[in-house]
């Protein structure tokens, strides 16, 4: 007899456990990004570039977001320097002039 309520106690224990596991499980998708990464760089540009040729800090602006959207703050910098750097010399120099 004693047998018998162990069993039918681990056999509801198992049911209780699998119900609760099926129960609690919430079916969520990815949200879709509104923009991705490549239509955020194209905003970005949009704005910031004509910006930049009314002051200098919107270069800087420009990379910033540009690093924070790319989310690899090296290969950013990087892109900075290579794009970014001369034009933002340019104008600082022509500034002190």
């Amino acid at each position: 007899m004693k047998m018998a309520r162990v069993r039918t106690f681990f056999a509801l224990l198992v049911l209780l456990v699998s119900v609760q596991t099926g129960r609690g499980r919430k079916v969520t998708r990815k949200r879709k990004q509104l923009y991705n990464k490549f239509e955020k760089n194209k905003i970005i540009d949009a704005t910031c570039h004509p910006l930049a040729d009314q002051h200098w800090g919107f270069i800087l602006i420009d990379g910033v977001l540009h690093a924070l959207n790319e989310e690899d703050p090296v290969e950013s910098f990087i892109k900075f320097l290579k794009y970014n750097a001369p034009e933002l010399l340019k104008k600082l120099l022509k500034e002190m002039h």
